[in-house]
C-alpha cells in the first residue's frame, strides 16, 4: 500500500514539475539566481522590484519564443513543451500580454527614465528581434541560435550590475565570471539541442545540430567542456581567495552539466531537470554574510 502511495505521490510531483518546466518557471528562477550571484559578487544591493522585472522579462521572452515555435510547427508538436504551448496557445498569449503590460508599468513606476530603463528596453528589443530573425530565416542561421541565446542570457543577468558601475568602471573580476557564465550557458544550450535533435527534426525546427550533425556537435560539446574546465581551474590561480566561494559555486554548476553530458543514456527529462536545477545553486549565497 505504501508503495502505491509513493508512486502516486511521485507521479503527482512529476506532473507539477512538468508544468514548471513547460512554463519556463525553472528558467525564471535560474535567471534570478544568476542575477543574485553577480549582485553578491560585486557587493551590491537591489530592490525586490528588480527581481520581479527580471522574472517578468525572462518569462515573457521565453514564452514568446515557445509560442512562435508552437505556431510554426506544422501539425502536432513532437516535444511536450511545444505541444503544451500549442494546446494552450490562446491562454498563454493572453498571459503574455498581461505580463508585458505589468512589466512596463512597473518599469516606468519604479525605474522611470534611467540608464537601466534605456539599456533594459534596448536589450529586450534586440533579444526579441533576434528571436524573430531566427524564426524568419530558419535553418539558414540556426547555427547561431545557441551561442547568441547564451550571450543574451548572460547579458540579461548581468545588465543591472553593469549599469551600477557605469560611472566607476566595471571591476575586472566581473568579466571573468561573466565569461565563465556565458561558456556554461552555451554548453547548456548545445547539450539541450543535442538531446532534442530527434524531436526538432520531426518538427522541422533548426538548431546547430541540424547544421553540424550529431557527431560534430558531440565533439563541439567535448571541446567546450574542456575549455570551461581549464578556464575555471585557471581562475583559481588568477583570483584571490575572497572569490573562491563564487568559483566553487560556478564549478559545481558546470560539473553538474558535465555529469549530465557524460552519462548519455539517461532520459532527456532527467538530464533537463538536472542541469536546470544547477542554475539555482547561487541562492546558497543567501547563507553567506
Amino acid at each position: 500500500m505504501s508503495c502505491i502511495f509513493m508512486f502516486v505521490k511521485t507521479q503527482g510531483l512529476k506532473k507539477y514539475y512538468n508544468y514548471i518546466q513547460w512554463l519556463s518557471l525553472d528558467v525564471v528562477l535560474g535567471a534570478c539566481a544568476g542575477l543574485y550571484f553577480f549582485q553578491h559578487l560585486l557587493e551590491l544591493s537591489f530592490t525586490p522590484v528588480v527581481y520581479v522585472l527580471m522574472a517578468l522579462a525572462v518569462w515573457g521572452i521565453y514564452t514568446f519564443d515557445h509560442l512562435m515555435d508552437a505556431r510554426n510547427i506544422q501539425g502536432r508538436a513532437s516535444s511536450a513543451r511545444h505541444l503544451f504551448h500549442q494546446v494552450n496557445f490562446n491562454t498563454l498569449l493572453i498571459w503574455l500580454v498581461l505580463v508585458v503590460i505589468t512589466a512596463v508599468i512597473l518599469a516606468f513606476d519604479f525605474i522611470k527614465f534611467s540608464h537601466l530603463m534605456t539599456f533594459g528596453m534596448l536589450l529586450g528589443t534586440v533579444i526579441i528581434g533576434n528571436i524573430v530573425f531566427m524564426k524568419f530565416f530558419g535553418k539558414k542561421v540556426s547555427i547561431l541560435k545557441e551561442i547568441t541565446t547564451a550571450a543574451f542570457y548572460t547579458a540579461g543577468i548581468t545588465l543591472v550590475p553593469m549599469i551600477r558601475f557605469t560611472n566607476e568602471g566595471i571591476p575586472r573580476v566581473f568579466w571573468y565570471f561573466a565569461f565563465g557564465y556565458f561558456l556554461m550557458a552555451w554548453f547548456n544550450l548545445l547539450l539541450l539541442a543535442y538531446m532534442d535533435y530527434d524531436s526538432d527534426s520531426r518538427d522541422e525546427m533548426g538548431s546547430i545540430v541540424s547544421v553540424l550533425g550529431v557527431p560534430m556537435t558531440h565533439s563541439l560539446l567535448t571541446g567546450l567542456m574542456w575549455v570551461e574546465l581549464v578556464y575555471l581551474v585557471g581562475m583559481f590561480f588568477v583570483l584571490g581567495s575572497f572569490y573562491y566561494i563564487y568559483l566553487i559555486i560556478l564549478a559545481i554548476m558546470f560539473l553538474i552539466h558535465v555529469s549530465a553530458f557524460l552519462r548519455g543514456k539517461r532520459s532527456k527529462e532527467a538530464v533537463r531537470r538536472q542541469i536546470d536545477a544547477s542554475y539555482l545553486l547561487p541562492f546558497v549565497l543567501f547563507l553567506v554574510a
